[in-house]
Order: C-alpha cells, then sequence, then structure tokens
C-alpha cells in the first residue's frame, strides 16, 4: 500500500494531519476482481485484493506440459473497447495471437456427421444441416407476431415461435451449450440474449432488426465517435478473437503484477458487516484471521461464495436470490494426439453437439487449428467440454473413464485413432451460472442489496454478462462506481 501512495503521492510521507487514502476490499481475484483492483488502484484508491485460493485468475489458468498448452477454463475471448484499452495498459499488444481465420468455421453434429454452421444467407440455402422445411420457416420469420414485452421467455420458447424447432434443435441448442452449459427449455431469453430480444421489440423481427444494425453499422456517424468521447468508449473498429502466446493466464498474471502489495492469497472473507458509515472485513484461514475496515466492499466472487459467508441477517435476507444461482458442474478435458491419427483436417473452430445426438460430449475446441504452438511438431490437440446442464453426472466422472467416453465419440465424429499421448483435465464443479428465467429477481435483488447497503457492490459474471470480455467491461463499470461513492461520501 505505501509503494501506491509514494508513486501516486497521494500521502506525503511524514505530513501532519494528512488524510489517510480512502480505502476499499474486493473480495476475489478472478477476472471481474483483478480488473475491478486494477481500475481502482489506477484512480488513487488504496485497495485490498482478498483471494480464498493460493492463485488469481479464477477459471482463467493455463497449463504448459510437454509441448502441449491446456487451457483450464476459457481458450480466447472477444476484443472490445474496454478489453483493448486493458491490453494497452497492461502493455500486452505483443503477446497477442489473433485466431486463425478458420476459426470462423464451425461445425454442427447432425445424425452423427459434422456439417458447417451456415454463417451467411447463401450458405443458409444450400447447407445440409437444416432441411427444406426448416429453411422456409427462417424465411417466414418476418411474419411472425412478436412477443409480450413483459415477458420472460425461455430461449427455446423464443427461437420455436420465431424460427421453429429444426433451428432451436440443430443451432441454437448446441451454441447454448457451448456458452452456458445449458438448458434452453430453462435459461432466460431477456437475461441471456437481451440484444436479440430488444431486436424483436423494436423492429417487430430479427431479420428487421438485424437489416437496421447494418444500415447503422454502413453509416458515417457509426464509424466516428462523438465529440469529446473519451478513446476508451469510442465504437471499436474491428473485434478480434483472441488469446495471447503462452495462453490466457498471461492477462490475469499481468493483472495481478500490477496489483503487488495489495493481494491477500490463501484468505477467505469468512464475515463482513457495517460500522458506521464503514465496512468490516474478517478474513483468513482458521485461527489466523484478522479484521480489516474499509469505506467500500466489492464481492467479485461467484455468488453462492455468499452463502459460505458469516453476514448481517438483513443483508443475508436480501441477498438470498443471488445466492441461489445455479452453477451446473463441467468437465474439460484437453487431449493430444499425433496429427497422423486424427483423420478430420480439424479446419475450424471447434463442433458442437446438440442434445439430440445423444452424445457425452457438450463439444470440442480444435485448439491447435485455433493457435499456433499449442503442440509439440506432427500433434494436435482437441479441447473437450462434458457435463453441464445436459449430463451434470457426466462431468463428476473420474479422468481414465471420462477419457474412455470422450474418446467414443471423438472416433466417430473426427476419426481418431489410438489412444491420446496427452491428457490435461479439470473438473469445475461450479462452472458457469445459469441465467434462468424469472431471474430478474436475482438482479432485482443485487440492487437491492446494494441500495441499502452503501458503500458494499455485487459483481461477477452471474451479474453482467459470462464471457471474459463482460467481465473485464463489469470490472471497469464497478471501478466507477466505487470512486464515485467514495468522492460523494467525501
Amino acid at each position: 500500500m505505501r509503494a501506491v501512495a509514494e508513486q501516486r503521492n497521494d500521502v506525503p510521507s511524514g505530513a501532519t494531519g494528512a488524510r489517510a487514502p480512502r480505502s476499499v476490499a474486493v473480495v476475489g481475484a478472478g477476472i471481474t476482481g483483478l480488473v475491478t483492483a486494477y481500475a481502482l488502484r489506477r484512480r488513487g484508491l488504496q485497495v485490498t485484493l482478498f483471494e480464498a485460493s493460493r492463485h488469481t485468475g479464477g477459471s482463467i489458468r493455463t497449463t504448459h506440459t510437454d509441448g502441449f498448452l491446456a487451457e483450464h477454463g476459457p481458450n480466447s475471448f472477444v476484443t472490445s473497447a474496454p478489453v483493448e484499452a486493458l491490453i494497452t495498459q497492461l502493455d500486452l499488444q505483443d503477446d497477442v495471437v489473433e485466431a486463425n481465420p478458420d476459426a470462423n468455421r464451425r461445425f454442427v453434429v447432425r445424425d452423427g456427421v459434422l456439417q458447417a454452421f451456415p454463417m451467411t444467407p447463401t450458405a443458409m440455402l444450400t447447407t445440409r444441416l437444416f432441411s427444406l422445411r426448416a429453411k422456409m420457416r427462417v424465411l417466414l420469420e418476418p411474419l411472425v407476431r412478436r412477443g409480450a414485452n413483459d415477458a420472460d421467455e425461455s430461449i427455446a420458447s423464443f427461437v420455436r415461435r420465431r424460427l421453429g424447432r429444426e433451428v432451436l434443435d440443430y443451432a441454437v441448442d448446441p451454441f447454448i451449450s457451448g456458452i452456458f452449459a445449458g438448458d434452453t427449455e430453462a435459461l432466460s431469453m431477456a437475461h441471456a440474449f437481451p440484444r436479440v430480444v430488444e431486436l424483436e421489440r423494436a423492429h417487430g423481427s430479427l431479420s428487421a432488426g438485424l437489416m437496421a444494425q447494418r444500415r447503422r453499422a454502413k453509416s458515417p456517424a457509426a464509424s466516428s465517435p462523438e465529440p469529446g468521447a473519451p478513446q476508451e468508449t469510442a465504437p471499436f473498429a474491428r473485434a478480434r478473437l483472441i488469446s495471447f502466446v503462452d495462453g490466457m493466464q498471461t492477462l490475469t498474471d499481468a493483472l495481478e503484477a500490477s496489483l503487488a502489495g495489495t493481494l491477500q492469497l490463501g484468505c477467505p472473507v469468512r464475515l463482513l458487516h457495517r460500522d458506521g458509515s464503514r465496512w468490516v472485513v474478517e478474513a483468513g484461514q482458521d485461527g489466523a484471521t484478522t479484521s480489516q475496515t474499509f469505506d467500500a466492499v466489492v464481492m467479485a466472487t461467484p455468488a453462492h461464495v455468499l452463502a459460505a459467508m458469516e453476514l448481517p441477517a438483513e443483508l443475508r435476507a436480501m441477498a438470498a436470490p443471488v445466492e441461489r444461482v445455479a452453477y451446473p458442474p463441467v468437465s474439460t478435458l484437453t487431449l493430444g494426439f499425433a496429427r497422423a491419427d486424427v483423420a478430420h483436417a480439424l479446419d475450424g473452430f471447434g463442433m458442437l453437439i446438440p442434445s439430440r445426438e445423444k452424445r457425452s460430449l457438450l463439444g470440442a475446441l480444435f485448439t491447435s487449428s485455433l493457435f499456433p504452438d499449442r503442440t509439440p511438431d506432427g500433434h494436435v490437440s482437441i479441447t473437450c467440454f462434458v457435463g453441464g446442464a445436459r449430463l451434470p453426472e457426466r462431468a463428476r466422472e473420474d479422468t481414465d473413464l471420462l477419457v474412455e467416453r470422450v474418446l467414443m465419440d471423438l472416433r466417430q465424429l473426427l476419426g481418431v485413432r489410438g489412444e491420446p499421448v496427452y491428457a490435461h483435465h479439470v473438473y469445475w464443479p461450479r462452472a458457469i451460472p445459469q441465467y434462468t428465467v424469472g431471474y430478474q429477481a436475482v438482479k432485482d435483488a443485487a440492487d437491492a442489496t446494494e441500495a441499502t447497503n452503501p458503500g458494499l457492490y455485487l459483481g461477477g459474471n452471474y451479474r453482467n454478462g459470462v464471457s471474459v470480455g463482460d467481465c473485464v467491461a463489469s470490472g471497469e463499470q464497478i471501478a466507477d462506481r466505487v470512486a464515485a461513492y467514495i468522492t460523494r461520501a467525501g
């Protein structure tokens, strides 16, 4: 903390009567917490970052073994203005690696065969992924009446209504498994994909909404920021699918390094309560807990972490819907093979598998095709995902059984022969928050908790989106809110 004060000259050494810098506790050193703490320090605030585990980054971790690179969680992310700004601030531009252009090619399995997902209107007309009847149903989408404005419709209901059953089964269902590892019948369209719902509400149909978006994107005004707009909030010209040369952990390692002196690893927060206008945080392992007081606290943890903490009864009752957010289990299995032992060209991002195919796999990434230098020469790697809301019990199986099940699918779908020469298994007992129908109750509870507990902020991927880019933007936004609160409080 002294290093930050001296660097910014917030508290001159030896100054008599100088006011101590305002302090903020950030709980949880996943990507949201790291970005929040980093942004708060850049605003001149004194930050303490608590993390229950012995490492930062949450699900973002990278393992290097015998020439193979395996990601524990996210394998890539899409850039945005906040992401590009962060990369520049951390001086990581030279570490960025863009995905192979072939990554735009996605495969979906139908009747045991990989079909390229149609990415253009022409491809939609010629694809074998959908029947003629399904294609005709898509063409009729502009004629479908819009849904009720106040309805909280499931993804499945929304897609069946607007695009038909076949598009749900062989396009939306597998993509939802890839994003949320979730169930389209349970997830809320309005909360998982609010922009898509807004297209229908604003334009009457998805087709009309997409055409309006294209017209705006081509207009000169869309490519120029408003006068005086900050650089980081101006429209970003081209989103990129990226990782880093040494993997995703490069980003969280850089954030961690920038936060030297603020981190308390292996230090779970056990108790949180208000004392006058400030917050008391008790943290540490059994028998070695310490109590500290802060002007504000940011809870940047998974929603269920709140349930394990000792909270005032009133706060606990108010935040109860947040604590109950569901996170299905997922296993990530990265397998390496000799190139000669895989018949498929692996010429794309990966494959997604609809529920109707009745496979063990949710999907797989063609990792070595996506980014260079992820395997030794003459080898390929495939990252497989198992479990989720579809088959939660499969995610919990031991490594040997999981490899056996996954190999059955890979042999039939990709022509894999022999055994893998490399296997890396990560089990996530609670993987991705589920934005289910009725999720507004969770958001309302989070809003009410903050409103009645000034200086307390709830953040994380259960609130503002599950992607890495969403979490980066959320961390910046929380930091803005905390800084504004402290300024108002004097």
